[in-house]
C-alpha cells in the first residue's frame, strides 16, 4: 500500500470540508428552509468529491486502475455539484425565473465533460516527489475539455463568491458577515483549486506536486478561516 503526497493534500481538504458539512447541517437543522437545503447538498456532494480522492490518494496510489474509476465517477459528481450550485443561484438572484434554467444547461455541459472524460484514455502514476499524476494525454481534445471544466468552475463559483461578497458588505449582523466572508473565501479556494487542476496542470505542463502543495496551504488556510467565520448561529447566507 503506496501513500501519496496527493492524499495528504485532499486530507487536508476534507477536514476543512468536514467542518463546513457539520456546520451547515447545523443551520439547516434549525431554519428547514430551501436555501439552508441547497448549501448543504452541494456541500455535502463536494465532500464526497473530496473524500473520494482522498482514499485514493492515501491508500491506492498504485493503482492505476482505481484512481481511473475514481476519475471517472467524480466527474459526474462533479457535473451535479456545479448544476445544484447554478440551481442556488438562479434561487437566490432571479427569484422570478425557475432555477431549474440555471441548473439543466449546467448539468448537460457537465456531464458532456463527465463523458469526455470517460472517454479520454489516461493513466494514473504516482510521480517521484509523490504527487499523482493524473497522467492525462497532451492533445487538443484533452485542452479543450480541461478548458470546459474550468468554465463551469468559473460560471458558478465567480457569481457565488459575488453574492457572498456582497452580503458580507451590505449586512449589518455581524454573524451573517463572518458567514459571507467564510463562504466567499472557500468559493475562491475552489476556484483556484479548479486553476490548478484544470489550466496549470494541463495546460501549463505544471508539477502535480504544485498543485498538492497548493491544496495543502489554501485548506489549512481554509480550515483556520471557517472556524473563525461560520459562528453556530443560524443566520441565514
Amino acid at each position: 500500500m503506496a501513500y501519496s503526497f496527493t492524499g495528504i493534500a485532499y486530507l487536508t481538504l476534507l477536514f476543512a470540508l468536514g467542518y463546513l458539512v457539520y456546520r451547515f447541517f447545523q443551520y439547516w437543522k434549525k431554519e428547514k428552509d430551501a436555501i439552508s437545503k441547497q448549501v448543504l447538498c452541494f456541500v455535502i456532494l463536494f465532500g464526497l468529491f473530496i473524500l473520494s480522492n482522498t482514499i485514493g490518494g492515501l491508500f491506492f496510489a498504485n493503482n492505476p486502475s482505481f484512481l481511473v474509476k475514481i476519475i471517472k465517477i467524480n466527474s459526474f459528481i462533479q457535473a451535479f455539484i456545479l448544476a445544484v450550485i447554478a440551481y442556488h443561484i438562479i434561487y437566490l438572484k432571479f427569484p422570478k425565473i425557475s432555477p431549474w434554467f440555471g441548473f439543466t444547461p449546467i448539468l448537460i455541459l457537465g456531464l458532456i465533460a463527465a463523458i469526455s472524460t470517460v472517454i479520454t484514455p489516461y493513466n494514473p502514476f504516482l510521480e517521484p516527489s509523490g504527487a499523482i499524476n493524473w497522467g492525462f494525454p497532451s492533445s487538443p481534445f484533452v485542452i479543450w475539455m480541461s478548458v470546459l471544466r474550468f468554465f463551469l468552475f468559473a460560471v458558478t463559483f465567480i457569481p457565488l463568491i459575488i453574492i457572498f461578497l456582497s452580503q458580507f458588505k451590505i449586512s449589518e449582523d455581524p454573524y451573517l458577515k463572518r458567514k459571507a466572508l467564510g463562504m466567499s473565501l472557500l468559493c475562491l479556494f475552489v476556484l483556484v483549486a479548479a486553476s490548478f487542476d484544470f489550466l496549470f496542470i494541463s495546460i501549463f505542463k505544471l508539477g502535480a506536486i504544485w498543485r498538492d502543495i497548493a491544496f495543502i496551504v489554501c485548506s489549512a488556510t481554509l480550515l483556520i478561516t471557517l472556524i473563525l467565520t461560520l459562528p453556530p448561529s443560524s443566520s441565514k447566507l
